[in-house]
């Protein structure tokens, strides 16, 4: 058994720690996260079936030093694996790295002294949240063909139409609402977290999409208010809006010294419109002009979500945005796709598998980056990820099936749009399913 705290005392680096260790996270005792059902769980990638609380029916210190993150702290501290992180377990053994790794990376260090002062039980009164990941809600302008009504507030529509036939995956809601308020009374959690905003190191924005959400601007406003305008402000946006009721966001990012916008941008043009329905791509490209004028201290990159359908195309996105000098050429970092899985890359045919992998090496060529860039990483995980399994021909089937669906529910030709999956169309679209 691993004693995590004498790896703390042994001074081990972080890279050691991710060497010797197989389960331990920092961010059992440095994150919250809330999900935009209401769930906390570990963190974003956490199994959503187990979660540690609930925000809407339980206090934030209920849930802090409660009995079910306890005992996470108290296997973890130990290094033994919980099924709650067994995402991080998959990718780790199917390509070497993981967001338990990130987070070790970035803040094992602060948590040093949280986890040393951690009891038997796994009590840790000095735990402090100083990374917060609160979706307040599922409020989303767009359709994004991975994601669903529990992630969109725009899928609501779509998914009562198709919530007849249960086997469709994602695509059919119990809820009859469009907006899910992940947080029902936002105002007394963030009250309650004020006391923890002066330790906070960074701050993450997700959704739905958060620039439209009222809490992420209370949130600016009050770090504005109280000085705290060195805090890391990290973002996952569509990048579809830099304006919400008055208020420009460019202006309020003028007040930060550290914005990270991740661009959940999968690839370009009619193709991007395709994969994320509601994009206009014209007013992306504005959108990134207007940020690299306004405020060129926000530093912008690329976080597609790395599919069938982007994965011939997503290096010409980077390199468009690089001679754009939009990102640089660091600036991109791939989240792998599980689910849904007739979308996981793992189910390319080995032929268009090779060609990917051709298209991706022949990008890193082009960028120059040595083997510690963190593009470099990004991309040979994924390929290792891609090749750990073999192509399940029943995934291309169920994915034919549900593009047929939605092509005709959005009145969309997805085959015209993405020509390079021809192979895929031909051998294993059914038309007498139509």
């Amino acid at each position: 058994m691993t004693d995590i705290k004498k790896l703390i005392n042994d001074n081990l680096s972080t890279t050691e720690m991710i060497a010797a260790t197989k389960s331990y996270c920092p961010l059992l005792w440095s994150h919250l996260h809330v999900a935009a059902t209401g769930q906390v769980m570990p963190c974003c990638v956490g199994d959503w079936k187990l979660p540690i609380g609930d925000i809407n029916k339980d206090t934030f210190d209920e849930i802090w030093h409660g009995k079910e993150i306890n005992k996470l702290r108290k296997a973890l501290i130990q290094d033994k694996k919980v099924p709650h992180c067994k995402t991080c377990y998959l990718k780790e053994d199917e390509s070497g790295f993981s967001l338990r790794h990130d987070a070790i990376t970035k803040f094992h260090e602060v948590s040093k002294p949280m986890v040393l002062s951690t009891t038997k039980d796994g009590s840790a009164a000095k735990a402090k949240p100083v990374y917060l990941d609160i979706r307040f809600s599922n409020i989303c302008n767009m359709r994004c063909k991975m994601c669903g009504h529990f992630s969109s507030s725009n899928w609501y529509a779509d998914a009562k139409r198709l919530s007849k036939d249960h086997d469709i995956h994602n695509y059919d809601t119990e809820i009859d609402q469009a907006i899910i308020h992940g947080v029902q009374d936002s105002k007394t959690l963030l009250d309650r977290l004020e006391e923890y905003l002066p330790y906070v190191q960074e701050i993450y924005f997700a959704g739905g999409e958060p620039l439209f959400m009222e809490e992420h601007y209370t949130i600016l406003n009050k770090l504005i208010e109280l000085g705290l305008t060195d805090v890391h402000i990290r973002y996952s946006t569509n990048l579809s809006i830099m304006k919400y009721k008055r208020t420009h966001v460019v202006d309020m990012w003028k007040h930060f010294t550290n914005v990270y916008c991740a661009g959940s941008i999968d690839t370009y043009g009619k193709r991007a419109e395709n994969i994320r329905k509601e994009t206009v791509w014209s007013e992306i490209q504005d959108h990134m002009t207007l940020i690299t004028e306004k405020t060129p201290h926000v530093k912008v990159g690329i976080s597609p979500t790395i599919q069938i359908l982007n994965a011939y195309t997503v290096c010409e996105l980077n390199k468009q945005w690089i001679e754009n000098n939009w990102v640089n050429r660091w600036g991109m970092f791939w989240n792998i796709l599980q689910n849904p899985s007739f979308y996981n890359v793992q189910n390319l045919p080995d032929h268009m598998k090779e060609e990917v992998e051709s298209i991706w090496l022949s990008h890193l060529d082009w960028l120059h980056v040595n083997e510690t860039s963190p593009v470099y990483g990004t991309i040979h995980t994924a390929i290792k990820w891609m090749n750990s399994k073999k192509c399940d021909e029943k995934e291309l089937v169920e994915l034919c099936k549900h593009t047929q669906i939605l092509d005709a529910l959005r009145n969309e030709d997805t085959r015209a749009t993405f020509p390079e999956l021809n192979y895929i169309w031909e051998n294993y679209w059914d038309d007498s399913t139509s």
